[in-house]
């Protein structure tokens, strides 16, 4: 694949530069949304849920935005894709806290996204493509061994109990199956990973994206301000991130990377100090 000689002709399949404008307004468009989603929820209790749902939306709407215009390098007719793309998140988000089975409205985001790159070819070259089996399978095992050292080192070092079970937990997967993880791998191990491997080598590119993407979790109001939860963050998901760069350069494609990082996040919603 073309990614994968990246590593030996550095310059091939290079990319222009896009445009920064079209940045700037999905930056603009994103943060709108979600000051106005937060806006929401402290000045109508009434609509519980709504705003929260609008914010955290917007959020991951954003991100997946920005690796779309970073995949195609904003080339005309990039704002409907990416209208549809958000319209999706921030609906599904906004569902997922409002009604009992809403989460699961966030489990058809990643048909839609789906739907929406699979006849362009420059999403094919950032890994949204099928993998072999034994790829698939290394992706969940390399998660399940990370999430069950945090399991063990969380219970043992710091007391942290482990439940499993509850409407929660599953809601909190169905965010990372359709948002969290999602997003996460579509950006940095695909839009920005590949841009910046085809521009230098393997290891600046790795370790570059994957210190955006715990920096992103890092700023994250949902982790717990707990010292041991973000030096763990930097820990695990550092690794995680890692991890997911190398199986994207051994299959081409995004799916044992996200698979690594849902294995990882099935363990970790496990998790209660």
């Amino acid at each position: 694949m073309l990614l994968l000689s990246a590593r030996f002709e550095p310059a091939a399949g290079v990319r222009p530069r896009p445009p920064l404008a079209p940045f700037v307004q999905v930056v603009i468009s994103a943060a709108w949304l979600v000051a106005f989603g937060l806006t929401v929820e402290v000045l109508r209790p009434g609509w519980a849920g709504v705003g929260h749902g609008l914010a955290t939306g917007a959020v991951h709407a954003g991100l997946i935005a920005i690796g779309w215009l970073v995949a195609t390098a904003a080339t005309p007719g990039w704002r409907a894709p990416v209208a549809r793309l958000a319209f999706a998140v921030i609906l599904a988000s906004i569902v997922a806290r409002v009604t009992t089975w809403g989460p699961l409205a966030l489990l058809l985001v990643p048909a839609v996204l789906i739907h929406e790159t699979r006849a362009l070819p420059s999403m094919r070259a950032i890994g949204i493509s099928g993998a072999r089996p034994i790829q698939l399978i290394s992706g969940l095992a390399a998660g399940g061994f990370l999430g069950l050292h945090l399991l063990i080192t969380a219970s043992l070092t710091f007391g942290y109990r482990v439940h499993a079970g509850t409407a929660v937990y599953a809601s909190a997967l169905a965010y990372d199956v359709g948002a969290n993880v999602l997003s996460a791998e579509w950006l940095f191990r695909g839009a920005l990973f590949t841009a910046c491997w085809r521009r230098s080598s393997f290891w600046p590119a790795a370790l570059a994206t994957t210190s955006l993407g715990v920096l992103r979790y890092l700023l994250d109001p949902a982790l717990p301000p707990a010292a041991e939860a973000r030096a763990g963050a930097i820990f695990y998901l550092g690794l995680a991130g890692l991890t997911a760069c190398a199986l994207r350069a051994w299959s081409g494609s995004l799916l044992p990377g996200y698979l690594t990082g849902l294995a990882f996040f099935v363990a970790y919603r496990t998790l209660t100090p």
